[in-house]
């Protein structure tokens, strides 16, 4: 028991002569800050720029406003360079003194804005932030930052669109042979992102160029897709059944007497659920406006017509009998149902007799004669049948022709 207790204070007394103390890192701070002018950027050789190694790291996507073109995330820069001035030997400074924090105000720190800003223009960090310096003389500097940036958004495909969003980074007042960005990952850290409900990043990038200017940008871009989900249920199902419903107005029975009632109704229906849906509707007009927003136009415009077609059928249905029928709506009407009923008959045989001998009229002649008197109400009837066809290939092409053209793109 005493030889443990021995060996452990022998331990404590061999490691307490290796710590440093707080007045060995005052002394340091004292040493490496009497003479440090922060207002000039390391680099011992005037003649090489600085080479500074920036990361990013996303926590969130706090905002996406397409009507505003306005991008808002929450995340953290990694900056990294090496300041000759800072470097000490760390046997003076109690034989372990690695690294040390300093405060943002007292050392030189790469002034970086966002050059596509929303609103306020103003640099990385605060004074009040600390920096990790190491005895090589290297600075670790990693200021969180909410950056809102401009991001001009391509709703075509809404609500099925990926969105492409820069957010553009630069160092006024240092050139190229100044100072050089260098991306430590070629993509953006996403280790403590949030997923967003409504976005899902689906890649990422961290690269620099050299503008018309000769400034060099740090560009950290984002790929983003909609969760179409909540859309599909919520908007474009409701829209397609309710266009669907209108045409069943051709299907009521006109003796009900609830044919124009049921399809102004619907019509309104479909008009207040149009007002409801706007505001989730992306405000914009360039690069396109929504092919969505087309097909709400057209379904308005459809809804319309079928209303019209309904108290057309109606008028002609109630037409008085004594009325007589136009000639070419006659032949018109007259076409189609001797189509339908050479489809349906079998073709039959008829036996040829001599010319001198007198045959009697085919029985199918008085069928003949019958079939060809059209009532109005026969004639209302059949413009039934022809507007739900109509529609219905209208109502058709209008929702197939959206989807496939969203799917090809």
């Amino acid at each position: 028991m005493c030889t443990s207790v021995l060996v452990l204070l022998v331990l404590c007394c061999i490691c307490g002569a290796d710590c440093y103390n707080i007045n060995q890192e005052t002394q340091l701070h004292t040493d490496l800050f009497t003479s440090y002018q922060k207002a000039i950027r390391p680099g011992a050789d005037r003649t090489q720029p600085l080479q500074v190694r920036v990361e990013f790291l996303l926590i969130s996507l706090k905002e996406f406003n397409e009507g505003e073109s306005k991008i808002s995330v929450i995340g953290a820069f990694k900056f990294g360079w090496r300041d000759s001035r800072l470097a000490w030997d760390e046997k003076l400074y109690g034989g372990d003194l690695m690294d040390t924090s300093v405060l943002q105000e007292n050392l030189w720190v790469p002034n970086v804005v966002n050059l596509n800003c929303f609103e306020n223009m103003k640099p990385l960090g605060s004074s009040s932030l600390s920096l990790k310096v190491f005895n090589s003389g290297i600075v670790s500097w990693i200021p969180p930052a909410l950056v809102e940036s401009t991001c001009d958004a391509d709703v075509t495909y809404y609500p099925f669109d990926s969105q492409s969003c820069v957010l553009r980074f630069y160092m006024p007042g240092f050139y190229q042979k100044d100072l050089n960005f260098t991306p430590g990952l070629p993509t953006v850290d996403l280790g403590q992102y949030d997923q967003n409900n409504l976005w899902e990043i689906t890649s990422s990038s961290v690269s620099t160029i050299i503008n018309s200017y000769n400034f060099q940008e740090l560009r950290i871009g984002l790929e983003m897709s909609r969760r179409s989900r909540y859309y599909i249920a919520g908007l474009i199902l409701p829209i397609c059944l309710m266009s669907f419903l209108q045409i069943m107005v051709f299907i009521l029975p006109e003796e009900s007497g609830e044919r124009i009632g049921f399809s102004v109704t619907v019509l309104l229906a479909v008009a207040v659920f149009l007002t409801i849906i706007q505001d989730s509707l992306p405000e914009a007009s360039e690069p396109s406006v929504s092919l969505l927003a087309y097909k709400l136009l057209v379904d308005v415009l459809l809804g319309a017509l079928i209303t019209s077609s309904a108290i057309f059928g109606s008028a002609i249905y109630h037409t008085n009998e004594n009325d007589q029928i136009s000639a070419s709506i006659l032949c018109f009407v007259r076409f189609f149902k001797c189509k339908k009923t050479c489809c349906r008959k079998s073709p039959k045989v008829i036996d040829v007799q001599p010319v001198a001998e007198k045959t009697p009229p085919p029985k199918d002649a008085d069928i003949d004669l019958e079939n060809d008197f059209i009532t109005w109400r026969e004639l209302g009837k059949f413009f039934d049948k022809c507007c739900f066809l109509f529609f219905t290939l209208c109502l058709l092409i209008n929702n197939v022709v959206l989807m496939v053209i969203i799917s090809i793109n």
